[in-house]
């Protein structure tokens, strides 16, 4: 993802004149992402079909993400209810830095609170006492890491490992770099980056493809769980 980081100098002191200096290493500098983007996507999940929305808003220190799917048609009468999620939190120079997220799922509604400081995140499930995980490092929710792989593009290659909060619980997630596709679109044909998550036997499948000339913004997501239920989701439309 991030480029080759820049080592920023570091003048010697004569207590360390005996040795050679240890450079601090500098984040690459992060990709420019419009104040304001919204994202309209085909969902497919199994038998039911519908509509789901992504709204970004970058404040420059601060961001919100918001992301609502609800079936259409007849799949509506099915599968009721909306899936909403929300990220917030703080834009650093490594990225996101999430702070809340609520993920609501009907009338089932969950929190959870990341306190970067000390290293804790509280869960507040739909059901059940508050729980607590405890993490260093950088972390990413459900929702933040699509804009967290937007931010830092194009990766190195190879694999990259996020520590994420995936609504229930803190897991470690490695994706493999498949490289470029070009993928048919509503748009037309996009230059993608196609990711994919190395298996995952308790996940299931995840592959996302990154519009290389679109900031490089999810235009697919493929994913399933450990059930052999499947979700697609394909863009419609981005503004601006």
């Amino acid at each position: 993802m991030p480029a080759e980081p820049a080592l920023a100098e570091v003048a010697a002191s004569p207590a360390a004149s005996a040795g050679p200096a240890v450079p601090d290493v500098v984040p690459a500098p992060l990709n420019d992402l419009p104040p304001r983007i919204d994202m309209r996507f085909q969902l497919r999940y199994g038998l039911a079909s519908g509509e789901q929305t992504l709204v970004w808003v970058n404040t420059g220190e601060r961001y919100t993400l918001t992301s609502v799917a609800a079936a259409t048609g007849l799949s509506g009468i099915f599968y009721r209810g909306r899936f909403a999620q929300t990220s917030r939190g703080r834009i650093t120079p490594r990225g996101l830095q999430p702070e809340e997220f609520w993920d609501q799922r009907g009338n089932a509604r969950s929190s959870a609170r990341f306190d970067a400081g000390s290293g804790d995140l509280v869960l507040d499930p739909a059901k059940g006492p508050p729980r607590h995980f405890a993490y260093s490092g950088d972390v990413q929710d459900a929702l933040s890491l699509f804009f967290q792989l937007a931010l830092t593009a194009p990766p190195p290659g190879g694999q990259l490992t996020y520590r994420v909060f995936n609504g229930k619980k803190l897991r470690d997630y490695t994706y493999e770099v498949r490289g470029e596709e070009t993928l048919d679109t509503a748009l037309g044909p996009l230059r993608t980056l196609h990711l994919e998550r190395v298996a995952d036997h308790d996940e299931g499948r995840f592959e996302a493809w990154l519009a290389i000339d679109r900031h490089y913004l999810p235009v697919r997501v493929l994913r399933s769980d450990d059930t052999g239920s499947e979700m697609e989701l394909r863009v419609e439309s981005i503004a601006p």
